[in-house]
């Protein structure tokens, strides 16, 4: 029972850093739309976005918990959702590293973004990859788990670039 327990909670970690990953490239694509928006700007919008929709995971997975009758103390929950949900955050750290060094001004805006965007389309490769495995899926299913990572992050990028 222990042991399904861990895979429930890795599977949810693999899930929420894919969701976490889509989230970023829809920022990155959304305000790289802005002319005027500098490498810096975007990558503030990106750990800004991460970080509040990890603090509002964690308030409902509190929320949800409560109201299923858990009587955990607070910050026992709090703590656990917390560490649950960090993937969201964690998922922000590859696609930024681009706009980190644009920001200091190694790449142009445009190589920056284009560089985050490729980074983070690699990095939910990887997450959706890590999320087929941890469902125990075979190398091929996770392979199709990865291939739709990617494609759900690709059509985000383009339906971004086709609404502007």
């Amino acid at each position: 029972m222990a042991d399904q327990v861990q895979i429930i909670e890795r599977a949810h970690r693999e899930a929420a850093a894919v969701y976490g990953t889509i989230l970023v490239l829809a920022v990155v694509a959304a305000l790289s739309e802005d002319e005027d928006a500098t490498s810096l700007a975007i990558l503030g919008g990106v750990l800004a976005t991460s970080v509040v929709f990890w603090v509002a995971h964690v308030y409902a997975d509190v929320l949800s918990r409560r109201a299923g009758a858990d009587h955990s103390p607070w910050w026992q929950l709090v703590r656990g959702a917390a560490r649950q949900e960090w993937p969201l955050v964690e998922a922000a750290i590859v696609p930024a590293v681009p706009l980190l060094v644009g920001a200091v001004g190694l790449f142009g805006r445009s190589a920056a973004v284009t560089l985050s965007l490729a980074a983070g389309l690699a990095d939910l490769a990887g997450w959706g990859y890590l999320a087929g495995r941890a469902m125990h899926g075979s190398r091929l299913r996770s392979l199709v788990s990865a291939v739709v990572a990617v494609a759900l992050g690709g059509a985000m990028v383009l339906l971004k670039h086709l609404v502007h």
